[in-house]
């Protein structure tokens, strides 16, 4: 049997494409399954996020009186306790700030909880004192938590100031959006800048 150039191309032509087909199956695959952990990651955020704002609340043992769950793109408070007498004035403008703020630290995935004392005036209802009772344990965000409760203002729809002095429960969600080495470059940028000024 002879065997003719023009047959040894078909042949080499058609397993070519056949690898060529493989691969892009792998990598299809490949994609759609990266995608698809992202997509989990999230769900499971999601759901943790839903699950710290919904958990049952029992006065007494429980200490809060709001939760919060700050995310680069969510901000989320839910009142747990004092609903009759206690309401926070919503400032849509301020929760954006924060979430922008949060947005600098993505550079981990990770998330903390943590507690904060809140003491009011009780002849005004306004800021007197704001005290980490069970903080994040990393300064940037404890810091950023704090400056977020700075802002927050309350109405008391009975007209006395009950309570005076509240927990409010944080959750502080970072989720890595880029590369290690986007990361790398805006770290040198930023020590470059420093030491030119």
């Amino acid at each position: 049997m002879n065997v003719t150039p023009d047959k040894i191309n078909n042949k080499e032509i058609h397993a070519m494409i056949q690898r060529k087909q493989i691969i892009e199956m792998i990598l299809l695959w490949a994609v759609a399954t990266a995608l698809s952990c992202a997509t989990i990651g999230e769900q499971k955020i999601r759901a943790d996020n839903r699950a710290f704002l919904d958990a049952p609340f029992t006065r007494g043992v429980d200490r809060e009186t709001f939760r919060v769950v700050i995310m680069s793109d969510t901000y989320q408070v839910v009142q747990v306790d004092y609903r009759d007498t206690l309401e926070r004035q919503k400032d849509p403008g301020g929760d954006r700030y924060i979430c922008d703020e949060v947005k600098k630290y993505n550079k981990i995935d990770e998330f903390r909880e943590g507690m904060y004392h809140v003491s009011l005036y009780p002849d005004r209802g306004t800021l007197r004192k704001v005290r980490p009772f069970k903080p994040l344990n990393l300064i940037e965000l404890d810091n950023l938590v704090l400056e977020d409760l700075q802002r927050w203002s309350f109405k008391f729809p009975k007209g006395i100031v009950v309570p005076n002095n509240l927990y409010i429960k944080y959750r502080v969600v970072l989720r890595k959006r880029q590369s290690d080495a986007e990361i790398f470059r805006e770290v040198e940028e930023k020590m470059k800048a420093d030491d030119d000024e």
